[in-house]
């Protein structure tokens, strides 16, 4: 006699494994977004701390690169990452904070103190109807930064922005 399995042996393991991988696969996406949310959020805490400090050591941050600044992975307005070229400071020197397959979904530009405005770094929501952009602007962390105002001493000030200082809180 032949030692072996049946047929029907197979066929019950089989059909566990194809219940057991409808089970897990969906979890494991869902995995795999909430890494893309957490390092957005690190990446973008590390980039105001970066920033923080260089303006601090610094005094300013005019003729800055976004590479002195910070190591955060940033790319331009067309897509490409930043490089040693790309300025930090002036009309042209947005950068984009690139969100799992989105480019550009936080648009961060820094900003030099001028009169009664500190130094600051602006935030645009680039794209947020995006899936993991937007669970990335909803996250806490990142609301209280994009949504912060920088007092610029008049009632209005500066929406979207957040102060650079010594004291710059990090979430």
């Amino acid at each position: 006699m032949k030692k072996g399995f049946t047929m029907i042996e197979l066929i019950f393991v089989i059909v566990i494994l194809g219940i057991l991988a409808s089970v897990a696969i969906p979890r494991l996406a869902g995995t795999r977004e909430d890494a893309e949310i957490s390092a957005a959020v690190a990446n973008l805490r590390t980039l105001l701390g970066d920033a923080a400090s260089y303006y601090v050591l610094k005094g300013t941050f005019t003729g800055a690169k976004w590479t002195e600044i910070t190591s955060v992975p940033l790319k331009k307005t067309d897509g490409n990452a930043i490089d040693a070229t790309a300025p930090a400071v002036g009309a042209a020197a947005t950068a984009n904070l690139k969100v799992g397959d989105v480019n550009d979904c936080i648009g961060v530009h820094v900003v030099d103190k001028n009169g009664n405005t500190p130094a600051h770094i602006k935030f645009t929501k680039k794209n947020p109807a995006t899936g993991v952009c937007q669970k990335v602007l909803e996250s806490k962390p990142v609301a209280a930064y994009v949504d912060s105002k920088v007092n610029n001493g008049t009632n209005d000030g500066i929406a979207n922005a957040m102060a650079i200082s010594s004291n710059t809180k990090i979430y």
